[in-house]
């Protein structure tokens, strides 16, 4: 309160305000009545409480609380919870003995877990690429080489990461996992043409210079067209881009360190390793002999069965070639049968049920409700690890993740042990919970979340995947049109959790201010307000303050004074100017009414959301049949129809997709036409790209597969990945053909020829994808059906290109020269 200088000395003048004791509170004299001194205890009752309890947690039937930590924008999520886990272990030493910390939900651990599924995915792709070649080769050095263009390609990749302050992810290890099949095909064509040299009795150093020479540009040229495909996608925005752009970048870094290696590595450990390589010197060992000799008479038959097979298939270009495009043509009609879907939802494990009452159920009725939730998860579902239900209002990111919050919500969650150690599906574990939901009285919505909470908030796919936007003004007209709407969705075969976004109106009390009357006897709105809410809802008065903590008090009427709508009315309030208490019912009218809840917009309008969720039925054909049944109903003028959520983000992505697909197709001829210095070469190699998408169908239709980015992208990466067979056969085919050789003789001996490496690059690419299609780990979901796509796709196009380019190769060649004996270029 200021200083008092008195003397030499200068003192601080003090006036201590709060209270000692809580018994203080009781002495605070309020007035004076009839000589009399009214002391706070006279009219109130002072007890240390708590607050009136708003959320209810329960933590495995036991009470408790919910704290959730969210990392910052750019920083780590592994590295952030190890620090958590960390500080978390230190806690529990001061805890009390019946208290229990657990964590109910680790986004990192599911990282963690994915990841490693992916390493083991990288390894065992790796070993089956190093056997694969070896199997061809059946010689030690020969397949070394070609071995050691993985850890040299991939160190590259890694360097790439480091330099670029990028992380080791799900994406990163995937696009090591898609490039560790192909990594090798440049040094097995490049070993495999030296090694031919060198059977004919070149020196080493000549047989690794004519060899990598003669097949430098074949290589290069097949390393670009992949390259070309990946480029595109770094600049691409929306999902996709965050998605994809760094697989792209990956993916691309270790091809061209790859066509590096195996033009600089390979051909010089060639020279000195195969210096005294005998090409019968394996068949001579007497414990490879036999196998050798067996392998090599297997691989001379199919030599010679291909042989035969392109004879005949340049003896009967026309049915050949008719045959082929009639198959192609027939895959189209298949599609029909082809979902589609956003994304794929992975298997964490994670369960989230959430529950609503009627608009304005007391938290009392609603914990009863959560209650027996805890039953049916204890009773159907033993694969829990653990379990938690909270009844009541949400805050902070339980709200954000919850979606819903009020008195009349139940939401809880369970974790489920590993895939690997249960039998059933995180779907269909909640399937059985949502049918048991169903005979709960009472409840008015529910829905069951399952793959990783944080998932959809992180890649902004809020809600559910199905979503029908309603745009309008009217509460009323939008209302019933949403009803409409659910009525329709409910039939619909597939879905489940159908909602709508916007709850029933709560019940409300208002109240009716008539102000003049309220003026005249020194009332204000503002007055009136603030003196209700403390009536009722209550007011911090001040704070106390005992051994460093500090309790508010908290000013507020018994609840007996506060539990009929009466009781609002008989409230009496101070008039501020004459300092008399003027009864609430003499200055306002208090009336029963509705009111919503919230007011959702979008781009600034009001909109109301029709949802649901799919179970074993893809999106895109629920949405199908729900916009052809959408068409029977009238829609006011002044309403708009929209679908949003996934379908609205599946469409973009998809339209990037097609754009992408198409300026892949566009570069890769490019580059085949720069590498023929031809434009009718590149033409016959890219009817190679078509039998990719029958291939691609039938192992969508064999596998249950929907099309979704993943799977699109999958197919986007393959236009770049067939055509490279094509390059390498084509391009030893001129070489035989300007070497004097007819052209039966060319296409027969080329074929027979390039057989070995082209099985040998294709096999490689399928056996490093190989692990990836057949993954069961967790998060498996996202990335199996990009191997699958890619397994489907190049598998077919390879066996039929095989025969179809070079009948299509000797067609159009015999057309260039009947009409003049020279390429058009």
């Amino acid at each position: 309160a200021g200083n008092i200088k008195s003397g030499f000395t200068d003192y601080l003048l003090r006036v201590p305000g709060e209270f000692a004791t809580p018994e203080e509170i009781n002495s605070v004299i309020l007035g004076k009545r009839n000589g009399n001194l009214i002391y706070l205890k006279d009219v109130a009752r002072v007890e240390d409480s708590f607050k009136e309890e708003t959320r209810i947690v329960r933590i495995n039937r036991k009470q408790g609380l919910m704290m959730m930590i969210q990392k910052q924008t750019g920083t780590n999520t592994v590295q952030v919870a190890t620090v958590i886990k960390k500080k978390l272990e230190g806690l529990k030493k001061n805890l009390p003995k019946d208290v229990k910390m657990i964590t109910v939900m680790d986004s990192s651990k599911d990282i963690i877990t994915s990841l490693d599924s992916l390493t083991s995915t990288v390894w065992i792709g790796g070993v089956l690429v190093i056997l694969v070649v070896w199997f061809f080769l059946r010689q030690f050095l020969p397949s070394l080489i070609i071995a050691l263009t993985i850890p040299f390609s991939l160190l590259i990749a890694f360097i790439y990461l480091f330099l670029s302050g990028k992380t080791i992810n799900t994406i990163s290890l995937s696009s090591l996992t898609i490039a560790i099949g192909m990594v090798v095909d440049n040094a097995i064509v490049v070993v495999d043409n030296v090694y031919r040299h060198l059977a004919k009795g070149e020196r080493p150093q000549e047989a690794s210079i004519f060899g990598t020479s003669e097949m430098f540009f074949a290589i290069a040229a097949s390393t670009l067209t992949t390259v070309v495909v990946f480029m595109p996608m770094i600049f691409i925005t929306g999902v996709v881009g965050i998605m994809f752009g760094e697989l792209a970048i990956i993916v691309t870094v270790t091809l061209l360190a790859s066509l590096f290696t195996a033009a600089t590595f390979s051909p010089m450990l060639c020279s000195q390793w195969m210096r005294a390589v005998n090409v019968q010197a394996e068949s001579k060992n007497k414990k490879f002999g036999r196998f050798y000799r067996l392998s090599e008479h297997w691989f001379t038959s199919w030599e010679e069965f291909y042989a035969r097979c392109l004879g005949w298939c340049l003896r009967h270009k026309k049915f050949v070639i008719f045959g082929f495009l009639g198959a192609f043509i027939f895959s189209l009609t298949l599609i029909q049968y082809v979902g589609t879907e956003f994304i794929p939802e992975e298997d964490s494990g994670d369960l989230r049920p959430s529950l609503s009452l009627a608009v304005g159920t007391r938290v009392e009725e609603t914990d009863k409700v959560a209650a027996k939730l805890e039953n049916i998860i204890e009773e159907t579902v033993p694969e829990a690890q653990y379990m938690y239900v909270s009844s009541g209002q949400a805050a902070g990111m339980g709200a954000i993740m919850g979606g819903q919050s009020g008195s009349h919500v139940v939401s809880g969650g369970a974790k489920l042990v590993s895939k690997t150690e249960r039998k059933r599906s995180v779907k269909e574990v909640a399937q059985v919970i949502r049918k048991r939901i169903k005979q709960i009285p009472g409840i008015l919505k529910a829905d069951i979340s399952t793959g990783n909470p944080m998932g959809r908030v992180i890649t902004g796919m809020g809600g559910k995947q199905v979503q029908v936007e309603i745009i309008g003004h009217s509460f009323e007209d939008t209302d019933n049109l949403a009803q409409k709407i659910k009525e329709i969705m409910e039939k619909i075969p597939g879905t489940i959790d159908t909602s709508i976004s916007r709850d029933l109106n709560r019940p409300e009390l208002k109240l009716e201010v008539y102000r003049e009357k309220a003026s005249a006897l020194g009332l204000n709105m503002r007055t009136i307000a603030d003196s209700v809410k403390t009536f009722v809802e209550g007011a911090t008065a001040t704070r106390y303050r005992e051994k460093g903590e500090t309790y508010d008090i908290y000013v507020r009427l018994e609840e007996r004074f506060r539990t009929k709508p009466e009781d609002v009315e008989n409230l009496s309030i101070v008039s501020p100017y004459t300092g008399k208490l003027i009864k609430l019912s003499t200055v306002a009218k208090v009336y029963e009414t509705t009111g919503p809840i919230e007011i959702e917009r979008k781009n600034r309008e009001r909109v109301l959301r029709v949802e649901c969720n799919t179970y074993k039925r893809s999106m895109g054909d629920v949405i199908e049949d729900l916009k052809k049944r959408l068409k029977t109903i009238t829609i006011p003028s002044d309403i708009v129809i929209n679908f949003g959520g996934e379908a609205e983000e599946q469409g973009k992505a998809f339209k990037d997709l097609l754009l992408l697909l198409a300026l892949g197709i566009i570069l890769v001829y490019m580059v085949m036409a720069a590498q023929f210095e031809s434009l009718l070469d590149p033409f016959i190699v890219m009817f190679s790209i078509p039998f990719t998408f029958t291939g691609v169908i039938l192992g969508f239709i064999l596998t249950g597969t929907t099309l979704s980015i993943i799977t699109f992208l999958g197919l986007v990466m393959l236009i770049g990945i067939v055509v490279n067979n094509a390059i390498v056969l084509i391009s030893y085919i001129n070489i035989l053909r300007a070497r004097g050789m007819s052209m039966m003789e060319a296409v027969t001996i080329g074929g027979k020829e390039r057989l070995r490496p082209v099985l040998m690059t294709t096999i490689t690419t399928l056996a490093g994808l190989l692990p990836l299609a057949l993954s069961t780990g967790e998060g498996s979901e996202i990335w199996q059906p990009l191997g699958i796509t890619m397994l489907g796709g190049l598998s077919l196009s390879t066996l039929i290109t095989m025969l179809f380019v070079p009948t299509l190769y000797a067609v159009f060649e015999a057309r260039v020269k009947k009409n003049g004996g020279k390429k058009k270029s």
